[in-house]
């Protein structure tokens, strides 16, 4: 164990380098009831789409079964499509496919490209194009003892953005410790080895690796017939990113996550949650294997809209 901590020590210094945003692809999460909760989900594992997450939390269950996922940010914007497939028994691993776009982005040049800008010679539209870009996240896990579980998520990305294309390649390292009493803490070191995006043209970016942890306490009541699921949730960065997150050190700043989860009866979920600087809701219904469910997240302060999320599910 002590020699796995000082090799993640030593990649993560090497990405100190390395290009600010380039991961965000990656950082765009999964899993409609993972949304309802204010985008949490270290320390969960009730979620299909539990090995993006944290793939340590592979190691706590045995279910199997497959997602199908639709989002519409920022007004639909942004669209994302996802098919999450939980191998479920006692393979502990899970593959993940994302695919996000964004279409008919407009490309301006000015009316005559031989002249410099002015009141007669003003940009115009000469073609729209569209952003695609597809990630494949295959996670396996283990436990190292009853209560300390250990995951990894390899990750390839293909990306087409206007009229660029490239590919990128990483993995992330998830870490889970059920502390008992209904406590639990969930760490994932994303982009452990410094993710890299090679695009065509022969330049590269490199992600820069990030921390995420969270902490969780589980309960139940009226009789232990109503679970409760309450997260907390903080990832950091180191890049600078200032007003942009809730808390800003230097070059170190942390975006924080809430939310709860309440089971009234077995076959209904019902969650809310506070994602960064945006509300949270959502439900999620069961009957027999076949599991819907909705998640809405309200406009933030910089007014790019409310997003949503349905998803249908299978479970075995």
């Amino acid at each position: 164990m002590r020699k796995l901590i000082i090799y993640v020590a030593l990649l993560t210094c090497v990405g100190l380098g390395a290009t600010k945003y380039a991961g965000e692809i990656f950082q765009l999460s999964p899993g409609v009831l993972n949304q309802a909760m204010g985008n949490t989900g270290l320390t969960w594992n009730g979620s299909l789409s539990a090995g993006w997450w944290n793939p340590a939390l592979l190691a706590t269950s045995s279910q199997g079964g497959a997602e199908l996922m639709r989002s519409e940010n920022f007004e639909g914007l942004l669209q994302q499509n996802q098919l999450a497939l939980s191998l479920g028994g006692k393979t502990r691993s899970a593959i993940l496919v994302s695919h996000i776009g964004i279409d008919k982005i407009k490309l301006t040049r000015l009316e005559n490209e031989a002249d410099s800008l002015s009141n007669s010679n003003r940009p115009v539209v000469w073609k729209t194009v569209s952003n695609n870009d597809v990630v494949l996240y295959g996670s396996i896990a283990r436990s190292v003892k009853d209560k300390l579980h250990l995951g990894l998520t390899p990750k390839l990305a293909y990306r087409n953005l206007a009229e660029n294309s490239g590919y990128g390649f990483g993995a992330d390292l998830g870490l889970l410790w059920n502390a008992g009493g209904g406590f639990s803490a969930g760490a994932n070191l994303r982009d452990f080895f410094t993710t890299r995006i090679i695009w065509e043209n022969g330049t590269h970016e490199v992600a820069i690796p990030n921390l995420d942890l969270e902490l969780a306490y589980s309960f139940a009541l009226l009789g232990k017939k109503v679970p409760v699921h309450l997260a907390l949730r903080g990832q950091t960065y180191a890049e600078g990113r200032g007003d942009a997150s809730n808390l800003s050190f230097g070059e170190f700043s942390t975006d924080l996550h809430g939310g709860v989860l309440v089971q009234p009866i077995p076959q209904l979920n019902v969650m809310a949650g506070w994602d960064v600087d945006s509300f949270t809701a959502g439900l999620g219904v069961r009957w027999w294997n076949l599991g819907l469910d909705y998640a809405w997240r309200n406009g933030s302060d910089d007014a790019l809209g409310y997003s949503q999320r349905v998803a249908l599910s299978y479970s075995w």
